[in-house]
């Protein structure tokens, strides 16, 4: 890592430079590299190796409302959306590790570690939040209770699958969820965003917890940065 900081701060680095360098970008593509470029010189300032940063003043473009936190008006509209048990299930899911939808539905019993409260979502273990560790109690004992004799190890099951081995069909979460006006997408693009802002948009860190590609956490990254700087500007 230190040479690579090296071979890009030791030839002295210019704010001209930089935005020299990142002219061509548009779009995602600059966020990335911006967010890139940030996490190096931070990295390269702790090591004493700069004064300051030539990536202070960079910007780049809006951020659409939909990859914003969401408000408290959205959180709550989901909150009163989410009743049932196996609803509160999947949100919280969504909400604390920030499951897909997919990865929701081929979650089986098998996944699930309560005693020592892990979780494995899309083959990635984790520590069960207690919010889902609470809702995935409440929905077992619906589960247990309306289907107790099911040979289906899948966790989410309905009237159907449960006859069987199959898991619930995307159709399933959109009757509980998205048909009421609940995005998933939106919940979990949150949840990523909101870690993003708590840790100062690492997307290494990102990308070990969420278990996310080098892309889709840099971009995170690069979302949670622009927040942060019209923050700090805001302060000013």
């Amino acid at each position: 890592m230190d040479e690579v900081v090296e071979a890009w701060v030791g030839s002295g680095h210019t704010a001209a430079d930089v935005t020299a360098a990142l002219s061509p970008l548009r779009g995602w593509q600059r966020r990335n590299a911006i967010a890139a470029l940030r996490s190096l010189f931070r990295f390269a300032k702790k090591r004493g190796l700069i004064f300051a940063s030539p990536t202070t003043r960079l910007k780049a473009e809006d951020i659409p409302r939909s990859l914003l936190p969401m408000t408290d008006a959205e959180v709550l509209a989901v909150q009163r959306i989410a009743a049932t048990p196996a609803q509160r299930l999947i949100v919280a899911l969504a909400a604390v590790h920030a499951a897909r939808a997919t990865a929701i539905r081929h979650l089986t019993l098998d996944d699930l570690d309560l005693p020592n409260r892990r979780i494995t979502i899309a083959r990635h273990t984790q520590r069960l939040g207690e919010l889902p560790h609470q809702t995935v109690l409440a929905w077992l004992s619906q589960r247990r209770t309306a289907w107790p004799k099911t040979p289906n190890r899948h966790v989410l099951i309905n009237a159907k699958t449960a006859l069987g081995t199959g898991l619930v069909s995307p159709e399933y979460l959109k009757r509980h969820l998205l048909h009421r006006g609940v995005h998933l997408e939106r919940i979990r693009g949150d949840r990523v965003l909101h870690e993003a802002l708590t840790v100062g948009a690492d997307p290494l860190h990102l990308a070990l917890v969420f278990n996310l590609s080098h892309t889709t956490a840099s971009r995170y990254a690069a979302i949670a940065q622009k927040l942060l700087d019209d923050q700090s500007a805001g302060t000013l």
